[in-house]
């Protein structure tokens, strides 16, 4: 036996799951894991995402991509660290 690969099923899970937000269809995903049956790619590899949560990322993505500043936190009346940071005009 080879040896063991830990992360390997995370790798191809998320393969899985790009290919498949890119509309690649079931049974390629599955020949391309190589993979003997499409029922194994689906019960493994394939996870259905609730629209709301692909909304959501997408909007996180959109914030991601502005231009971010640092927001000093308050502690009492003082500026005692700088640890947030959010996009330009959030503030």
């Amino acid at each position: 036996m080879g040896k063991r690969q830990p992360y390997r099923g995370r790798v191809l899970e998320g393969l899985a799951m790009n290919l498949r937000a890119l509309h690649v269809d079931d049974l390629t995903i599955s020949e391309i894991l190589r993979h003997s049956d499409v029922k194994v790619t689906r019960a493994s590899y394939i996870k259905r995402v609730d629209e709301k949560s692909v909304e959501a990322m997408n909007r996180l993505e959109v914030e991601l991509g502005k231009p971010a500043r640092s927001v000093p936190v308050m502690g009492g009346s003082k500026v005692t660290k700088t640890d947030a940071v959010v996009p330009v005009g959030k503030a």
